[in-house]
């Protein structure tokens, strides 16, 4: 990697911390989240550390289909949310960057899709689903990140009171 690329990531990394450091990213009065892409979650904490965090669903290359052992983190998930009260469960999808930006924005929409119909069938009202297709992770750091990464095809999941 060219020193210039580094340098063009480096102030890319430093324009994103300093975007979250002055919006307050990390006060957990915050009252909502906006994506990377736009996106919005009404992200009002509740009590407890179960609202603090975020709980993840991975997925195979290419793939849409939840894992069994992932189907039993929903589970969790849900069981938290209605156990917690939250008001709303907010999906963050993503995409690794292999293929095209187009479909892996389509990609990252069906994963999310599919982490929600998971939770309607436990009984979470759909009402109170929020999706974020966020496509590709991390497309603007395109090279400096691996191109298949696990952590970049999953479904981040948020609850909100």
């Amino acid at each position: 990697m060219t020193s210039a690329r580094l340098a063009i990531i480096a102030t890319g990394v430093a324009a994103a911390l300093g975007f979250l450091l002055a919006s307050g990213a990390g006060n957990p009065a915050r009252a909502d989240e906006v994506s990377t892409y736009g996106g919005r979650c009404n992200n009002k904490e509740g009590a407890g550390r179960e609202f603090r965090q975020d709980y993840y669903v991975y997925f195979d290359t290419n793939s849409s289909r939840i894992r069994a052992d992932d189907l039993k983190k929903i589970e969790y998930v849900y069981g938290i949310a209605t156990g917690h009260q939250a008001q709303q469960i907010c999906l963050y999808g993503k995409a690794s960057k292999i293929g095209d930006e187009a479909a892996n924005q389509r990609l990252s929409r069906k994963r999310a899709a599919n982490v929600a119909h998971a939770l309607e069938n436990l009984g979470w009202p759909h009402s109170r689903i929020r999706i974020i297709p966020e496509g590709e992770a991390w497309g603007w750091l395109e090279e400096a990140l691996t191109s298949d990464s696990e952590d970049d095809r999953r479904v981040r999941i948020r609850l909100s009171q």
